[in-house]
């Protein structure tokens, strides 16, 4: 590589490829548990009065209740292609999200081409760090519900910032509308979402003595949405189902170890750390383009760093509070969305005030020090991670193996609903992928044998015996 030329576009090419291959993995997604239980829902009344079923009975979520309710299976299987589109439209759209919001916040001292491998960067990064990848892209009600809005989320930061920036009347127009539904999508963006409204209002009162009208309307159309989820009916109903909720103490404790566990596991990912090493030795470069870099984003210390564990925090403590476990860790994916981007801010902030770059590089020894580092970090996504699984997972034809199992066990389960005992015994996947499977069958009265019962019209779903016999001896 001539030393001249920065090693970025060659990465940026290579951080495509990872997202192709991540959206390629759709093409063996299959619907499980909740994507069946929301797609027999009746809503023979209509949508309105099915999505206020949900919030009355069930949860608060006025919004992405309705994405559940008239998801992909509501065609049956003939809609599994559009259920096998959605996890790619879902990385495009977390991508595009990302790259507005660079341009939004950056404005036009970032150029598009890297504003777009920047977001390609983020965006690689955080499918390689998820803590749960199947159920934060590739089952559609854990992505819709949680991925979803956190994609939106940037997007309506950005027509924020536009509108604040140009006084855009248009960019105001959408963003108060769509923080409203983000608001409605899941308990934890709800936090997020007040929280951060909450600080900003704060922060203006306390250093500006007055805070503008743009930052009191985000805060007004998000507290409303925070009202309507909390008060809502269905709340009680699903809460019943978890008898150790609201245990305070307990939420409060639980809540700092996994914040404690999570973000250091993030904070010590290989490529992270050769990123941060990275952004670090080029500070000073950034510094000089970017006035926001140079200020360290016009924060102190305290506050970059509550931010980056807060973020955590808030995106665990309302399932230890609603249901006194953390079970799914589609709360820390939103977590790991968010937490990338504020980390980089931190060093920033650090870098700013108490040194800038540890060793001050020539441009050719920079760009060729950059290089090999990127090299470190392809690397690093080739092997290990969500990334390294996925390749696997192709490679090795798992999921293939996978794809052709379950279209056998929707042959068996159909045989049986025509057999005269309404039961079906059915194998467990062998070798499961481990980028798209969610959750295999347990117990007749575990949510996934309810739920291919119901689907179906059986009495009852079984592990086959043999099945059965691999699954105690693995346990033991």
């Amino acid at each position: 590589m001539d030393p001249r030329r920065s090693p970025w576009p060659l990465f940026g090419i290579l951080c495509s490829a990872i997202l192709i291959l991540h959206a390629y993995l759709g093409r063996f997604a299959h619907p499980m548990a909740d994507d069946f239980f929301y797609a027999l829902r009746d809503n023979s009344n209509g949508v309105w009065q099915a999505a206020a079923h949900e919030y009355t009975h069930w949860n608060g979520r006025y919004a992405s209740n309705f994405l559940m309710l008239f998801g992909p299976m509501r065609l049956g299987f003939e809609g599994i292609d559009l259920y096998r589109a959605v996890p790619a439209a879902l990385i495009a759209l977390s991508l595009g999200a990302a790259f507005f919001f660079l341009r939004s916040a950056a404005g036009t001292t970032l150029k598009p081409h890297e504003a777009l491998i920047a977001a390609l960067v983020w965006a690689v990064l955080f499918a390689h760090l998820l803590p749960d990848m199947p159920e934060g892209i590739y089952w559609y009600t854990g992505s819709v519900t949680y991925q979803l809005p956190a994609a939106l989320t940037l997007i309506a930061i950005g027509l924020l910032v536009r509108a604040k920036r140009s006084g855009a009347a248009w960019a105001t127009t959408i963003a108060l509308p769509l923080l409203f539904f983000i608001t409605g999508c899941n308990e934890t963006i709800m936090c997020l979402l007040v929280v951060a409204a909450a600080c900003t209002v704060s922060r203006s009162l306390i250093f500006r003595k007055r805070a503008g009208r743009l930052a009191w309307a985000a805060f007004i159309t998000i507290a409303i949405g925070a009202v309507l989820v909390f008060i809502a009916p269905g709340n009680g109903g699903r809460e019943t189902l978890y008898p150790d909720n609201h245990q305070l103490l307990h939420s409060l404790g639980m809540s700092a170890l996994q914040t404690a566990r999570f973000s250091l596991t993030w904070m010590s990912c290989p490529a992270l750390l050769l990123l941060s090493i990275i952004w670090w030795m080029n500070h000073r470069h950034l510094s000089e383009r970017f006035p926001l870099i140079a200020s360290g984003f016009g924060l102190f210390p305290w506050m970059s760093v509550s931010a980056l564990f807060g973020v955590v925090y808030l995106c665990v403590f309302p399932p230890y509070w609603s249901t006194g476990l953390l079970g799914q860790h589609r709360t820390l994916n939103t977590a790991c969305f968010f937490f990338l981007p504020l980390w980089f801010v931190n060093l920033s902030v650090f870098a700013s005030r108490f040194g800038g770059t540890v060793v001050r590089l020539h441009d050719t020894d920079r760009r060729r020090a950059t290089a090999a580092l990127l090299l470190l970090v392809a690397l690093d996504w080739g092997f290990t991670g969500n990334s390294g699984n996925a390749i696997k997972d192709l490679a090795t034809g798992r999921a293939q193996r996978a794809d052709e199992q379950l279209w056998k066990r929707y042959d068996l389960l159909r045989e049986a609903a025509n057999g005269p005992s309404g039961v079906a015994s059915i194998p467990l996947i062998q070798d499961a992928p481990k980028s798209l499977y969610v959750i295999d069958l347990r117990g007749p009265a575990f949510l996934v044998n309810t739920d291919y019962a119901a689907w179906f019209g059986l009495k009852e779903v079984r592990i086959a015996p043999a099945a059965q016999s691999d699954e105690a001896k693995a346990t033991n």
